[in-house]
């Protein structure tokens, strides 16, 4: 069991990205399931719908966060409180934005919507997931931004994506009408 443990640590520190992997490959599925749990109209769990969430967050999200938050430290240089709040909220203009396409896109395409509806997602669920984590996010990445090692960075803002993850399955589910009538989500 020491050898599987120091293997694991030894690819770990050599390939930093596999952190936010695993925290992701717990932390999307365990947020969509509780959000499962937490909606009413839900009988049980659909495990499929987990493991698409498990699935993006650990193979779409979690590689393309690492990337953003390495970017983060080139574009913006140095660590004091200025610095990360200048960070955070470059974030919320050019990352966010990103990521919520990138979410909402990817997890209709899994459940095999055309993309047409997928479309019509984002451009409906986009703006008020943005503005409401244009409330949340800077804060928490100016915490990250100012005082948590690089290395740590991503698995620090995964703590408080359980949170965040469960309300991007609960925006998911949202029924949000179209234009033709027809409504989309199913909440």
């Amino acid at each position: 069991m020491t050898a599987i443990m120091n293997r694991i640590k030894y690819i770990i520190e050599k390939y930093p990205v596999t952190r936010g992997i695993l925290t992701y490959s717990v932390l999307f599925p365990a947020s969509n399931t509780t959000q499962q749990l937490l909606d009413r109209k839900r009988e049980k769990v659909n495990a499929w719908e987990t493991l698409r969430f498990g699935i993006f967050g650990a193979l779409i999200l979690a590689p393309s966060l690492y990337c953003w938050v390495r970017l983060a430290n080139v574009i913006v240089k140095g660590s004091t409180l200025k610095h990360a709040v200048i960070k955070a909220y470059i974030e919320q203009f050019t990352w966010a934005p990103f990521a919520y396409t990138e979410f909402y896109l990817c997890i209709n395409l899994m459940e095999g919507k055309t993309f047409d509806e997928c479309l019509h997602e984002c451009r409906s669920k986009i703006p008020p997931t943005w503005k409401i984590g244009f409330c949340v996010w800077p804060v928490i990445q100016t915490v990250n931004f100012w005082v948590i090692p690089l290395k740590h960075r991503v698995s620090f803002v995964g703590f408080f994506s359980y949170i965040w993850n469960t309300f991007l399955s609960y925006m998911h589910h949202y029924n949000i009408e179209r234009s033709d009538g027809s409504s989309f989500g199913e909440i």
